[in-house]
């Protein structure tokens, strides 16, 4: 079985567990879920208000000795999946998770997890761009998880809060190869509904 395929079976059966917490309360897993498809992480103070067009796997705590939580959004035909995932950051400095900077190669742990799964020739550099209240960080990554070259990915990060409050939100993406400027655009537009919340 594909890791993709894997993540999926573990999504799903993750979310069936979710809908059964759900009658002791969403607190379990960290985000409250609005009737408008709008999700909200509490702590992080962050809200995604998630398209018509794609369909939500329920969020779940990452581990139940964390309190890292991760929503899942796919499309098919062709399909295209997002994992949203958030973790607390404590004091460490976001530059140590990534940072831009053309005259280095230590570009944060992040980066060099990309580098050592899929190899430096497949793993673009580290550029940012500003939505809403957040700065955006985007490596793409030239391969998928099932590492066969049909598949292209990118991942996205931005840092929230403040003080001993503060959050990492990466979103992971994975589309088709062929004709990926196009799914890029897609995610990009899901990444453009994250706001703050409070």
């Amino acid at each position: 079985m594909t890791c993709l395929k894997w993540r999926i079976v573990l999504g799903v059966t993750a979310s069936m567990f979710c809908f059964v917490g759900l009658g002791n309360g969403a607190d379990d897993v960290g985000v409250d879920s609005l009737s408008n498809r709008t999700y909200i992480h509490k702590e992080a103070k962050v809200a995604l208000k998630v398209p018509d067009d794609w369909h939500v796997i329920a969020p779940y705590r990452l581990r139940k000795s964390t309190t890292s939580t991760v929503l899942g959004l796919e499309r098919n035909d062709p399909r295209v999946v997002i994992t949203v995932i958030w973790s607390p950051l404590g004091n460490r400095p976001f530059s140590d998770i990534i940072r831009t900077a053309d005259e280095l190669d230590d570009l944060g742990d992040e980066y060099a997890t990309l580098i050592a799964v899929y190899g430096k020739g497949k793993v673009g550099r580290p550029t940012s761009y500003k939505s809403n209240a957040f700065s955006i960080y985007k490596i793409l990554v030239d391969d998928g998880p099932e590492k066969e070259g049909r598949n292209a990915g990118a991942l996205y990060l931005f840092e929230t809060g403040s003080g001993e409050n503060k959050w990492k939100v990466k979103i992971r993406a994975v589309y088709p190869q062929l004709n990926r400027e196009e799914y890029i655009k897609q995610v990009e537009d899901v990444i453009a509904q994250f706001v703050t919340e409070g």
